[in-house]
């Protein structure tokens, strides 16, 4: 009796070894195929991302949270605190569509990696004018363009993990309107005031009798940032500002959780995303969405 009692009770305990460790072997085989998961596609190499903002109508610039003061547009136009739909102007149409640009500036080496981010080029313009009223009731169109602050940089950090990342970006844009010959800028990037006090308009002959523009420096605004005005005359436009070491304007704080993956050349490739705050919301699709867009019409 004691053998096979010993023999019933050895053959289930054996049994039940031998699945334990098959168990082991199988965690331990995720676990392995999970921290090798986890680390492909690192280093992610430092280098620029590219963007193109299609006209989707997601992206936008709402104007209520820091209205354009009355009588920037011009004596009488009332604030404007309307919202701008945009899309992406290519910077190189010849290349491609990219119409944004953002560099990483360091190699993130594995997951929880952090880099700061700064972005170098950012060319939009409105689907649509935006209409100013005055204070008669008389409404003028105006187009506008947006660009980067020539007075501030536009930066920020991203943090990559092992299959999303988290970034967020302080950027100071500079708008551009015009309308007949007339431009005016506002650079959020800017000083807060306009000059001091109103200068008379100064002519500037190019070429001994050629081309002639008039640059106006205005009164004093309530203005969030810097304004030039240029009045274009003989088919010739320019405008210039001043440099300033501070800005009372501030930054569109940019925000975006998005999925990445490996991928050729520069090995970090990320779908179609949105960055947003309150106020600005930046609809970004990798290179060649347009053209794939276009292709499927």
């Amino acid at each position: 009796m004691k053998k096979i009692t010993r023999r019933l009770y050895t053959k289930p305990v054996i049994l039940g070894m031998a699945f334990l460790v098959g168990i082991a072997l199988v965690v331990g085989l995720f676990v392995t195929t999970k921290s090798t998961a986890m680390q492909s596609g690192f280093p992610v190499v430092a280098g620029n991302d590219e963007f193109e903002t299609t006209a989707n109508g997601e992206s936008v610039h709402d104007f209520a949270g820091s209205p354009i003061p009355a009588g920037f547009f011009g004596t009488g136009s009332l604030a404007f605190g309307g919202t701008v739909t945009m899309e992406g102007v290519p910077l190189n149409p010849a290349v491609s569509d990219t119409d944004t640009i953002i560099q990483r500036h360091n190699t993130v080496t594995g997951p929880g990696g952090s880099t700061p981010l700064t972005m170098t080029a950012l060319n939009l313009k409105g689907t649509a004018p935006i209409t100013v009223t005055y204070q008669n009731g008389s409404t003028e169109s105006w187009n506008v363009t947006v660009g980067l602050s020539q007075f501030k940089a536009s930066t920020g950090t991203m943090t990559i993990n092992s299959s999303s990342f988290d970034s967020t970006l302080k950027v100071w844009p500079r708008f551009t309107f015009t309308r007949n010959g007339v431009t005016k800028v506002l650079d959020t990037g800017g000083s807060g005031l306009t000059a001091s006090s109103t200068a008379a308009a100064t002519a500037i002959d190019f070429n001994d009798g050629g081309d002639v523009i008039i640059v106006d420096d205005p009164e004093p605004l309530p203005a969030p940032c810097k304004e030039v005005v240029v009045r274009n005359f003989e088919g010739f436009a320019s405008a210039t500002t001043s440099a300033t070491a501070t800005s009372s304007c501030p930054p569109l704080t940019l925000t975006a959780t998005s999925p990445w993956f490996p991928c050729p050349p520069t090995g970090f490739c990320k779908p179609p995303l949105t960055e947003a705050e309150r106020w600005a919301r930046h609809n970004a699709s990798p290179p060649g969405t347009k053209k794939q867009q276009a292709g499927a019409e």
